[in-house]
């Protein structure tokens, strides 16, 4: 019935519920009307949206939505910071990468964390991946990072068509030749996770037993996971999951746990004091100045054995006067770093 609308009164008429519709075809309306050339139409239907679910707008996102609608629904997204609905709206056809890059102006990790861990998503960036490198350089070097590993991804597919396709028979790995390091496969649902895994406040008020009992729960939890979702939790979750994943021998993994929004300069400060900690945590830390702004992160840092050398003397230039002569007194630091920090003292 609300197809045959046609003049603005008409339009109108349906979006402000004067016809006897179904919730789920009141609901296609505004969608459809919601992408309408009139100004007037267009912000009435919007309007209307502002106060519907993303869960059923996203029931009834199709192909045979108007295109202009498909750009609305993106500003929409953009507005909520709901990467769901840009992930329905690719299932359309009709979402244009430009519209992606002018209207998701937004600096949400969480947000841009589920889309480039999303391979729909990142195939159809392709064609403007440098465009995209730059939005999210900007954002975290974590997300480019994320970004980057799943572009990777898609290159090696396309190597791997590409060699199939010329050479009748491919030849054998021979044993002992190296392998590339592990490809993420990219999720393709979207993962909610359970309080206890985001929530700072997990264990307020727990006894010791019962606290023991939350650790062990959130350890089985993220050894059930797939690398794609510890990569997203890794952005998200609290100071247990954070102290888990950090030891993860996965590169992206780590670069995600420091990544996190929540993660404190105390923190980082002890990642970067562990001689256990990886390399890559390390290097990261070192060359990331938002992590490494923190003085307790430079002098852990200068004392860790894994720091870079570069990069341990040129934090020397900062250390306090009290700190360097216990530096220059260390075992567990370099003969260049002892020797460094005892001119200094002198």
């Amino acid at each position: 019935m609300w197809r045959q609308a046609v003049s603005v009164p008409q339009k109108l008429a349906v979006i402000n519920g004067l016809l006897p519709l179904t919730a789920s075809e009141f609901l296609k309306a505004l969608i459809f009307f919601c992408g309408d050339e009139d100004e007037t139409v267009q912000k009435a239907a919007i309007d209307k949206l502002r106060f519907t679910q993303s869960n059923e707008i996203k029931k009834i996102i199709s192909p045979e939505i108007p295109e202009n609608s498909v750009k609305t629904l993106t500003k929409l997204a953009g507005e909520r910071r709901d990467s769901s609905i840009i992930i329905s709206l690719l299932l359309t056809g009709k979402l244009q990468r430009n519209w992606i890059l002018e209207f998701l102006a937004t600096n949400d990790r969480t947000f841009w964390t589920t889309l480039v861990t999303h391979k729909d998503f990142v195939e159809f960036t392709l064609p403007q991946k440098e465009d995209f490198k730059a939005l999210l350089s900007a954002i975290s070097d974590v997300l480019i990072s994320l970004y980057e590993e799943q572009l990777s991804y898609f290159a090696d597919k396309t190597v791997e068509t590409e060699t199939e396709q010329q050479a009748e028979q491919p030849e054998e790995m021979e044993i002992g030749e190296d392998e590339d390091e592990e490809v993420v496969e990219l999720e393709d649902t979207i993962f909610d996770f359970p309080d206890f895994l985001t929530s700072e406040t997990a264990f307020d008020g727990l006894s010791a037993d019962d606290m023991l009992e939350q650790r062990k729960t959130i350890a089985e939890a993220l050894r059930d996971m797939n690398v794609g979702q510890k990569i997203k939790v890794a952005m998200l979750g609290n100071l247990e999951v954070r102290k888990i994943l950090i030891k993860d021998p996965r590169k992206q993994i780590v670069m995600a746990v420091l990544g996190n929004a929540r993660i404190t300069d105390k923190e980082v400060a002890s990642i970067a004091a562990d001689p256990s900690s990886s390399l890559d945590a390390i290097s990261f830390i070192a060359s990331n100045k938002a992590l490494s702004k923190s003085y307790q992160v430079k002098l852990a840092l200068v004392n860790n054995p894994k720091t870079p050398m570069k990069t341990a003397l040129m934090l020397l230039e900062t250390i306090r006067m009290n700190d360097l002569k216990n530096i220059a007194k260390s075992r567990n630091v370099s003969n260049v770093i002892k020797q460094r920090a005892a001119k200094k003292v002198k």
